[in-house]
């Protein structure tokens, strides 16, 4: 969860022992991604459950807080063969089933990669936004048809990344001499370049930004 000024946010808690064979549990988590206006995504879905498990069905609200859609899905993507992954979406909510038509099941394990979500991403969106997916529903079967109780934990797509100053995908050379030009005012970088900018999150362009983006560069 990212916490900002003046937010709203919930947090789900589930109490108990879920190590108990009697008591199975599942979990569908999404994965962070990031993305540019314009492009496309893949959001990572993990399965965790200590049960096996058949197929599961789920839906998302991809409006979050906000009435504007910024997010549109393109499909979604089983990771296993066996498995048939189906979609759709029907006001403001992505509705999806995973099953296998071969009866195979996922056995039970934790942050089992089961499914790739795909979205476009508005050509009107801003680098820096932040885009909420959020479960609104969530069914896990067993390998004979009996439900086990779960939940989802959602994530976040960022339009950009920061580092990338100048909104090309790529981080090198030319985000340091931006950076650099902001630093000594030179220029005056927009909302988007200065969230980009402000590695640190200490609402201020420095060397301590630029000494992390070079080290982001000879990291990669």
């Amino acid at each position: 969860i990212i916490i900002a000024p003046n937010g709203e946010f919930e947090l789900n808690f589930l109490l108990g022992d879920w190590s108990d064979p009697w008591n199975p549990i599942a979990e569908l988590k999404l994965l962070d991604a990031n993305s540019v206006a314009g492009g496309s995504v893949s959001v990572p879905l993990n399965l965790s459950s200590n049960e096996s498990v058949g197929g599961l069905q789920f839906s998302l609200n991809l409006l979050g807080a906000s009435s504007t859609q910024m997010l549109f899905p393109e499909g979604i993507e089983s990771y296993d063969d066996c498995f048939t992954a189906e979609s759709n979406y029907v006001d403001g909510q992505l509705l999806a089933i995973i099953f296998s038509l071969e009866g195979c099941s996922f056995s039970p394990q934790d942050n089992l990669h089961v499914a790739d979500l795909v979205f476009s991403v508005s050509d009107n969106a801003e680098s820096g936004q932040l885009f909420p997916l959020e479960f609104s529903n969530t069914i896990v079967s067993d390998s004979v048809g009996n439900e086990i109780p779960s939940y989802g934990i959602g994530c976040t797509v960022t339009v950009g990344s920061q580092g990338d100053i100048n909104g090309d995908n790529n981080i090198n050379v030319l985000d340091v001499v931006m950076m650099v030009n902001f630093a000594l005012m030179i220029e005056e970088p927009n909302e988007s370049e200065f969230w980009a900018s402000d590695l640190n999150d200490d609402n201020a362009i420095n060397v301590l930004d630029i000494v992390q983006l070079v080290n982001m560069i000879l990291d990669n």
